[in-house]
């Protein structure tokens, strides 16, 4: 009698779950120890560099994401457990916490001052067969198509967040784990990758001047231009949560984010075609917006790829683990009701 309840106590839990539940759960741990991961990445660099970071701010940010996984992970364990409350709370609390750590960790790396690799990228341009000039005069003189990439290209801020709050909120709470533990590996190898290969952009690289576009306006590759060279040279320093800007160019980020939203939203039939057209459009509109090479676009789309595909095998993975331990569960609780 005494196992019969046993057995009955340890599993009452865990079967009130369904299987995707269980998988995304696995992949939030998993997450939380990769974010850890980089925390403590973080943390070495401050202390083997002169960076420093204005406490007011990070404390305000990861303070917040902190909140939010707390009162997730507490709702997940109570009685009146709601997984589309938890799962939305640790999204948010995960993205957050990834965002402000890796683009600060980014910098930092930055630092290192490696030998700038524009020539080079240009000329892998070059064999490809892209002419960036050639491609920015035809965006300038196209007000249909500026519209479409001005939209498109602007909305990555926009499409992450309407993700972090729909995924878990209808129900696909797996698909929301997985999309923040690949956001997380799709971050860190592109700032890996960035560190290695640093670049300022197209524009700097072809010898673009702002009277060779006067329609547009690249705001993203300002940036850039502005922050990469200060952050090289020693100027910037101080590190403030509220102002991180990108200074990532190689891959392009944007790539990334545009094939890791368009498969984000694949669940939801009826936002597939118009999520995956969009990102599409998104992808088109990088080198003008971010001033990247093609190379960086090519090399944004094998990152985000190589995540999916790593973050899905794991999934797969650990509800192949899920499904044959309860198999084992089952079969031992039945030995112990016959026995």
């Amino acid at each position: 009698m005494a196992l019969e309840s046993y057995g009955g106590a340890s599993h009452s839990k865990q079967d009130s779950l369904t299987q995707d539940e269980l998988v995304s759960l696995r992949l939030f741990q998993l997450n939380w120890a990769l974010i850890f991961l980089v925390l403590v990445s973080l943390c070495l660099g401050l202390l083997l560099t002169s960076f420093r970071v204005e406490w007011s701010s990070y404390l305000a940010m990861l303070g917040m994401a902190g909140l939010y996984g707390i009162i997730g992970h507490l709702n997940e364990r109570s009685a009146a457990r709601n997984a589309n409350i938890y799962a939305t709370l640790i999204t948010l609390a995960q993205f957050i916490s990834m965002l402000v750590l890796l683009i600060s960790l980014g910098y930092v790396a930055a630092a290192a001052n490696l030998p700038m690799q524009e020539k080079n990228l240009l000329a892998l341009d070059r064999m490809l067969g892209f002419d960036f000039r050639a491609y920015l005069g035809l965006v300038n003189d196209q007000l249909p198509l500026r519209w479409a990439f001005t939209q498109t290209y602007g909305s990555i801020h926009r499409q992450l967040l309407i993700l972090m709050f729909i995924l878990p909120l209808f129900g696909h709470h797996r698909r929301a784990a997985e999309f923040a533990f690949g956001f997380a590996i799709a971050l860190i190898a592109t700032t890996i990758i960035s560190t290695l290969v640093p670049a300022i952009g197209a524009y700097h690289a072809v010898g673009i001047v702002p009277a060779d576009h006067p329609n547009i306006e690249p705001v993203v590759y300002y940036g850039t231009l502005k922050e990469l060279p200060l952050v090289r040279d020693g100027t910037t320093r101080l590190l403030n949560a509220y102002s991180l800007g990108s200074i990532l160019t190689f891959p392009s980020f944007h790539a990334v984010c545009a094939v890791l939203y368009a498969w984000a939203l694949w669940p939801f039939r009826w936002l597939r075609i118009a999520g995956l057209l969009w990102n599409v459009v998104m992808i088109a509109a990088t080198p003008i917006g971010g001033g990247h090479f093609f190379a960086d676009v090519w090399a944004g789309l094998v990152v985000a790829l190589g995540s999916i595909y790593t973050v899905q095998r794991l999934g797969n993975h650990l509800a192949q683990e899920g499904r044959w331990k309860g198999a084992s569960s089952v079969s031992q609780v039945t030995e112990l009701h016959v026995q």
